[in-house]
């Protein structure tokens, strides 16, 4: 296996990827947002299902960096008072379950 590794390290590919900002830089992206939506409960800072917490006094602000915004919602809140930065996390997790199921599916398939 160490065998393996070596050759796969030593590969054109890994060469090229290792040796280009932007294809590092995406893959890092990559990771930060796999790793946020496979831990959404720790990393948003609201639970967009839970309703004990949403208030509906707190519908359709705007982001934080705007007049009226609020820093507690940092991309504002929907029409039901839920913040859209928390929502778009627990969003990607549904996102990549479909993704990775459809790979599998296809896989199967083929």
């Amino acid at each position: 296996m160490n065998g393996l590794l070596a050759r796969v390290w030593d590969s054109d590919v890994a060469y090229s990827f290792r040796t280009s900002p932007v294809a590092v830089g995406a893959a890092l992206v990559a990771a930060v947002l796999m790793v946020s939506a496979l831990f959404a409960e720790w990393v948003a800072p609201h639970n967009p299902f839970d309703l004990a917490t949403i208030n509906l006094l707190d519908a359709s602000l705007p982001p934080a960096w705007q007049e009226g915004g609020n820093p507690k919602f940092l991309l504002g809140t929907d029409d039901q008072g839920r913040d859209v930065f928390s929502a778009i996390i627990f969003g990607m997790r549904i996102s990549l379950v479909i993704g990775v199921a459809s790979v599998v599916l296809s896989v199967i398939g083929g």
